[in-house]
């Protein structure tokens, strides 16, 4: 079953990353919005039980 696969040669540094990056980027801005939002949702919380 394996034979039926062509065996190609990679070459280190030849693949186009873009949309990898892109989607890394925007995990990131995604992840610092909801790290932002849970600190100011407990500051928030904080002053209203004083």
């Amino acid at each position: 079953m394996a034979s039926h696969h062509e065996v190609t040669e990679h070459k280190h540094g030849s693949m186009d990353i873009s949309d990898h990056q892109k989607t890394f980027a925007g995990f990131i801005r995604l992840s610092t919005w909801v790290v932002g939002l849970a600190i100011a949702v407990l500051i928030f919380l904080a002053l209203a039980n004083s």
